[in-house]
């Protein structure tokens, strides 16, 4: 039995045996939200395209799709091929296998399938993937000098985050990613995104489609644009002022912004730091350099588009107390951009938000934080009201869940300890309310 994967060197056989090649799988989900991919809860038909190239036709194919999948059940597995002639590529259009994808399937999650193509005694097995939904990120880091991106993509991995790390864009189908997070580093180490080049057109049609999209680099802003780069700055509503020294570092976040309370030292590379301030509309500044004073990262929410924009290296940034944990720092951008690791947090579920009152004070908080809400909802006299907070892994440390009487205004006071009484230690929160009908999520952080 041959084992053959989607993304082997295909080779034509010339002998007179049959001979078959994976070509690709295709999704239909016109029950779902016809979006051409798997998303959790969709019931979705699959069908693969398989190519003869031995030396005979292929008369009666038939195949048999499997999954090792957990969240995936494949209520028909069973796909006719029929014939295929030599050098004929087919898809079993007309006998498609048929999946059933769990609603708490994680955004993200890759499944493997498997199709074994049989006729009388010719047995071939082939392996594709899918991915369920879309991953949370792609870092695709050209940067010649690697740790930053791959510090960044292990710190969102171990943060529950599903992500994939390259150093080459794909051009095609980035709306399988939520977030694109690009590092070009920092000068001489430093990649120039051509401004006819297949990555920047890629990468502005992914943003301009609603893409979220991060991007740092020393010279990306200022610098590259005079030499054949790019020109990312309209795209961010960044105003690139001066191509800068050596002198980057420490630099600050901004009250009121998702930076808040953050403070770091750099230890990343340090060349011609390009100086950058926000100029469009939705763009407001996150950083700035501590003793130089001058602006170094702009986030920007254009309304159908959010970016993010650095002239550091976000993976060479040292971590210090409190909040500001390179970990903390990359949670709160994923969050501007309205991705979140679990389920309940996703964005499409806090659709009604606008019937919630929510309130988090202070926020920063040491000692303890004052938690008010109320849900106005005409329909339910009394309800259960679900209130639980999680930290920034996932991992629930405190449940509040109670009983609530409707359109009361409701206050819980935390004081930061768990629900076996301890303290839990400084860094970001996520504080969970759920009552059924409504659900909504709040960030607050903990310092010491």
């Amino acid at each position: 039995m041959a084992k053959v994967f989607a993304d082997d060197v295909k080779l034509n056989y010339t002998g007179t045996q049959p001979y078959l090649t994976f070509i690709k799988s295709k999704v239909y989900d016109t029950g779902g939200n016809n979006n051409g991919r798997l998303d959790p809860g969709e019931t979705a038909n699959i069908t693969v395209f398989l190519k003869n190239v031995g030396g005979v036709n292929l008369n009666n194919l038939n195949t048999v799709l499997s999954t090792t999948s957990p969240y995936i059940t494949v209520t028909d597995n069973s796909g006719y091929f029929g014939t295929i002639m030599i050098d004929s590529t087919k898809e079993n259009l007309s006998d498609p296998y048929v999946v059933n994808v769990s609603s708490s399937t994680p955004m993200g999650h890759n499944a493997q399938f498997c199709v074994i193509a049989t006729q009388g005694s010719f047995v071939d097995t082939f392996f594709f993937n899918l991915v369920v939904g879309s991953y949370h990120y792609l870092v695709w880091n050209p940067d010649p000098t690697a740790t930053p991106g791959q510090t960044m993509h292990n710190i969102l991995t171990n943060l529950g985050y599903s992500g994939l790390y390259s150093t080459t864009l794909p051009t095609t189908d980035l709306g399988v990613y939520r977030a694109i997070l690009v590092c070009v580093g920092i000068y001489p180490n430093n990649y120039v995104i051509g401004a006819s080049s297949p990555e920047a057109t890629a990468l502005v049609n992914y943003t301009n489609s609603g893409g979220r999209l991060y991007l740092e680099g020393g010279d990306v802003w200022y610098y590259d644009p005079q030499v054949g780069g790019y020109n990312f700055c309209p795209l961010f509503g960044i105003s690139a002022t001066a191509d800068g020294t050596s002198d980057l570092g420490p630099i600050q976040g901004q009250t009121g912004k998702f930076t808040n309370q953050m403070y770091f030292n750099y230890a990343g590379e340090n060349n011609y730091m390009d100086h950058i301030s926000p100029s469009g509309t939705g763009a407001f500044l996150i950083f700035t350099d501590v003793d130089q004073v001058y602006d170094c990262g702009v986030a920007r929410d254009a309304g159908t588009y959010r970016t993010v924009g650095m002239d550091f290296e976000l993976g060479a940034l040292v971590d210090g107390s409190g909040v500001s944990t390179r970990a903390a720092l990359l949670d709160s951008i994923l969050h501007f951009f309205g991705i979140f690791q679990l389920p309940v947090y996703e964005e499409n579920a806090q659709k009604d938000i606008k019937n919630i009152s929510f309130e988090i004070s202070p926020n920063p908080f040491k000692e303890k934080t004052i938690i008010r809400f109320m849900i106005q909802d005409t329909k339910y006299t009394m309800q259960d009201i679900n209130l639980k907070i999680y930290d920034a892994s996932g991992r629930m440390v405190r449940d509040f869940s109670r009983l609530t009487v409707n359109s009361e205004r409701s206050t819980i006071i935390w004081d930061g300890t768990d629900d076996a009484g301890l303290r839990v230690p400084s860094g970001v929160y996520f504080v969970h309310i759920d009552s059924g009908a409504k659900k909504h999520t709040e960030k607050v952080i903990k310092i010491e």
